[in-house]
């Protein structure tokens, strides 16, 4: 097992050297806290009760934060939002910034061995935020609990003449009106990456994108991503560390930082106060 444990950025840098990315495919970083413990799935996966409650969660918060959440939103769109809030969704964060990923696997739990995910993703299923695929995908999140591909005809006019899949289609034709009412039956079993519009300050400082993940045999299963896509997380490959404070340190000093990476005025507050209130401690001192 190449299981390469890194001390500063200088050996982060050299471990990627050693990953070439073969023509065809586009890279994508993720990083995480906690190495043995960490699943690649999106948060509404990983409790039961979430993803039985999906489509409950996106209607509740709709009703509750209509200004963020406006009808004129793809579903996609309403998607980036909830995760932007942090309400579980099926989407994964990436970064095309490999010292972006570095920091959040810095960010939490000093104590345990972070790590560094690296995908090689073939351009064909890099695709951006109108696609008909996104659409067909994300509508799935408005389907309930009960919605179950091995119980669809597997013939595709009887797929898509089914009533559960006709509403799938209206979902979707509420975002993109001249949907062709067709759909392929495996687009819903896909994991895609998703480039989105830089048009949120915290995507575009973490020169964010998504997987965005499709239905396994039923609601309550993620779709599985392909083996091949994860070049650096499995064990055959790793890149881990657990010097996180030292680490943040260096990153701060590329300009890779809490307040770089989340620019909004929640989260600079603390670090604004914090910066007045250590000199007011120094003086006193003095």
């Amino acid at each position: 097992m190449a299981h390469t444990v890194i001390k500063n950025i200088s050996e982060f840098a050299a471990a990627l050297a050693e990953i070439p990315l073969a023509p065809g495919k586009t890279r994508f970083f993720r990083g995480h806290s906690d190495y043995k413990k960490y699943k690649v799935e999106p948060s509404i996966f990983r409790k039961d009760y979430l993803i039985a409650n999906e489509e409950n969660l996106i209607h509740e918060a709709i009703i509750r934060c209509p200004s963020e959440l406006p009808s004129s939103l793809s579903m996609f769109e309403v998607l980036v939002r909830l995760q932007h809030y942090s309400l579980p969704t099926r989407l994964l964060d990436l970064t095309s910034n490999a010292l972006v990923a570095l920091y959040f696997a810095c960010r939490h739990k000093e104590k345990t061995e972070g790590e560094v995910l690296v995908f090689d993703i073939p351009n064909e299923q890099v695709k951006y935020y109108e696609s008909d695929t996104v659409s067909i995908i994300s509508n799935i999140a408005k389907r309930n609990k009960n919605f179950d591909l091995t119980k669809l005809p597997a013939d595709k006019e009887a797929f898509n003449s089914n009533e559960e899949i006709g509403r799938l289609l209206h979902d979707i034709r509420r975002d993109k009106p001249a949907f062709r009412p067709i759909i392929d039956a495996a687009d819903l079993r896909r994991v895609i990456a998703v480039r989105t519009r830089l048009d949120n300050a915290r995507i575009a400082k973490q020169e964010g994108a998504f997987l965005l993940f499709g239905t396994g045999n039923n609601k309550l299963e993620p779709a599985k991503i392909p083996d091949e896509w994860l070049v650096c997380g499995t064990v055959d490959r790793r890149i881990v560390f657990s010097n996180k404070h030292t680490l943040k340190k260096e990153l701060a000093s590329f300009g890779v930082s809490e307040q770089s990476l989340f620019p909004e005025l929640d989260s600079q507050a603390p670090a604004i106060v914090s910066k007045f209130s250590n000199k007011y401690a120094r003086k006193k001192k003095i």
